[in-house]
């Protein structure tokens, strides 16, 4: 089994004399192996995964999951106030949603338990997904295959055939389409598992995937490096297969080179924590949306902020989830991965964060936007409106747009779509009829209400 040193978000790794989970400690070559990792990771993704602190420490980012260095790993975990097995439990069940993996039975039970490493549990979800399409049945699609044959299969391949067998009468250069499982999407699969294979550290895992090789046996192997990834399709057939190639891709594209070809031990699954808060409620808020019969579009549809003098469009605008009543937009969603401030007048709102929104509400031409937070402790008792903040016209009262700062809890995932549907409701009923009503409730309650006029 690997030592696993687990830190949330913003927590430190500092080099000592030893190991130490509960130190947060690595040894002198396991934390110049860290700081490799880190800077290769930097050069592949322009992104850092530590920042350096102070006296040699390495301190994590808003990028979570697990590093795979050999003997030990490195698991970071996103700053939810739960207990441990809780937050990696809703992390997962996070990835599961934005992936589109249809979780049930066993699986689903694989992540209610999720008391191992992120890294030995998403091994096992991808061996029992697997398992489970496998069983349905293999993809197989007509590959186009040349071959030196002695009866004529397809086409003759007359310049191949001049090339190689001007001398062999007895043999025919054909190119034909043959029916089969070596196919890009089944070559993909078995490259992620052969790369699993060296990560695993259970007796079960191992066997698993074994058994599964074994299934995969008439597969070409196929580097990682050589997958091309615009070939690896799924169609009506092999839609099932999705979810699973979203995930192979994950594995492949998280190993490093020294491991896909036998001679390291390199592995990272990272997730930054901005872009899957933001995929996680979109997805939730497009189920609530067509439960009422409205239409959710993530990052998107793009409008622009400018025009050049001739007349080109320019400073796209792409907000998070826009949500769209009978063909017409009628709300922005705007997510930030980032811990509102408890006390102060703007709660640590940044005026960027503030101008954006303004720019998507009169763009969009929409009543309602929201600034969409994680909750936290500090902020007390939930309630779905924090704030609200009204943008009206300069030395006028009217108010056509109104922002909403919310906060979203994330520690029970159950109770996500139904804290999001009031949010949701709250911002509407304020913009449509109810305002001063609904304003009043909430001053009522320790909610404080703002204007802005922008000139």
């Amino acid at each position: 089994m690997s030592k696993v040193l687990r830190v949330t978000e913003y927590q430190s790794i500092r080099c000592g004399e030893s190991f130490s989970a509960s130190e947060r400690t690595l040894t002198a070559a396991q934390f110049l192996k860290l700081e490799r990792f880190n800077e290769q990771h930097e050069q592949r993704h322009k992104v850092k995964v530590f920042q350096y602190g102070a006296r040699n420490t390495l301190i994590a980012q808003n990028f979570v999951g697990v590093i795979h260095m050999g003997v030990y790993q490195v698991e970071v975990l996103p700053k939810i106030e739960a207990e441990e097995y809780r937050v990696r439990q809703n992390l997962l069940q996070m990835v599961a949603t934005t992936l589109n993996l249809k979780l049930h039975g066993k699986a689903l039970g694989l992540l209610e338990r999720a008391n191992q490493s992120i890294l030995e549990v998403l091994i096992r979800l991808y061996c029992d997904l697997l398992w489970e399409a496998v069983h349905k049945g293999m993809v197989r699609r007509y590959e186009s295959r040349q071959d030196n044959l002695v009866v004529l299969r397809g086409r003759l391949n007359v310049s191949q055939q001049l090339r190689h067998n001007l001398a062999r009468p007895d043999r025919l250069h054909c190119t034909f389409d043959e029916f089969t499982q070596d196919n890009a999407l089944n070559q993909a699969l078995k490259a992620a598992l052969r790369i699993l294979f060296q990560l695993a550290r259970t007796e079960s895992s191992s066997r698993s995937i074994a058994e599964l090789l074994f299934c995969f046996d008439e597969v070409t192997e196929t580097p990682a490096s050589a997958i091309i990834w615009e070939r690896v399709k799924t169609d009506r057939l092999s839609e099932r297969y999705a979810p699973l190639v979203r995930m192979a891709r994950l594995f492949i594209e998280g190993a490093t080179p020294d491991l896909t070809s036998g001679s390291g031990d390199g592995f990272a699954v990272l997730f930054d924590m901005n872009q899957l808060f933001e995929e996680y409620v979109g997805r939730q808020v497009q189920r609530i949306a067509v439960e009422r019969g409205m239409v959710a579009k993530l990052q998107g549809p793009r409008r622009y902020l400018a025009s050049r003098e001739g007349g080109a469009a320019c400073f796209e605008l792409r907000p998070d989830i826009v949500v769209l009543e009978n063909g017409q937009q009628s709300m922005v969603i705007d997510t930030k991965w980032k811990r509102l401030k408890a006390s102060g007048a703007k709660e640590g709102i940044s005026t960027s964060d503030l101008y954006q929104m303004f720019a998507y509400a009169k763009q969009y031409q929409v009543g309602s936007v929201i600034l969409l937070y994680p909750h936290h402790v500090d902020l007390g008792e939930w309630k779905p409106c924090r704030n609200s903040y009204r943008f009206s016209e300069p030395g006028t009262c009217s108010s056509l747009h109104t922002l909403f700062v919310a906060s979203l809890p994330l520690v029970d995932l159950k109770l996500v779509r139904i804290r999001l549907d009031a949010i949701l409701n709250s911002s509407t009923r304020i913009t449509t009829g109810e305002s001063e009503e609904v304003l009043n409730t909430w001053r009522g309650k320790g909610d404080q209400v703002h204007k802005i006029s922008f000139s």
